[in-house]
């Protein structure tokens, strides 16, 4: 609903809809929950029942990685309640470090125009990624969903997963097979993509890309 483009959609589809039609919205996110009921109530003079819980099955924990760092910090725990002494160890930690940008190849560089030099000391070792990734495994933390804003980036973090492996023997084949079922539908061109190529490898070892 708050989306610029489908929520104009979703807004005028509800409009036309009769007041004969019942409904059930679900939503975990909705911040004003109340004032959509109302919403509903006044246009089509019908109740709407607001049912609501702030119980989560998982209990939610915030981590922060300070970029460039080696180990994570607890900032919010699974009650809800913020740790001042963890964050300011967090924060601590950023200014003796610094992190990477593994989609930008300017990430590293420092000053403006023509002064602008390169941080050598930057790019040693395994990016922040792939230390978050390979600490989530570690501590039985996965699966892992990670958010990127362009298809670059998106890109870039799998293939630099890959020198890990997720799945084991048989699960591989599994992938295997899914993947040639599903890429028979593709002409005999477009099979031979160097996206499609490059993209099994990375399933095998249980690495996904997706991006709109």
């Amino acid at each position: 609903m708050r989306d610029a483009t489908r929520g104009v959609v979703w807004e005028e589809t509800i409009i036309l809809l009769p007041d004969k039609v019942r409904y059930v919205f679900l939503s975990a996110t909705i911040p004003n929950a109340m004032q959509f009921a109302e919403w509903i109530v006044n246009l089509h003079h019908q109740p709407c029942h607001v049912v609501y819980t702030d119980f989560r099955p998982t209990p939610l924990q915030h981590y922060f990685f300070p970029a460039g760092a080696e180990g994570i910090h607890l900032v919010v725990d699974e009650k809800g309640v913020f740790r001042e002494d963890n964050f300011q160890k967090a924060m601590s930690t950023i200014a003796e470090n610094k992190g990477d940008d593994p989609a930008n190849a300017l990430a590293n560089r420092k000053g403006k125009g023509k002064d602008k030099k390169f941080n050598k000391g930057a790019n040693k070792g395994p990016s922040d990624i792939f230390k978050i990734v390979k600490m989530i495994m570690l501590r039985s933390y996965n699966p892992v969903i990670v958010f990127s804003f362009s298809k670059r980036e998106c890109e870039a973090n799998a293939l630099q997963m890959s020198k890990m492996a997720f799945n084991d023997d048989s699960e591989k084949e599994m992938v295997s097979k899914v993947f040639n079922s599903a890429i028979e539908m593709l002409s005999e061109e477009d099979r031979q993509l160097k996206q499609i190529q490059n993209l099994l490898p990375l399933l095998r070892r249980g690495i996904g890309i997706h991006h709109g």
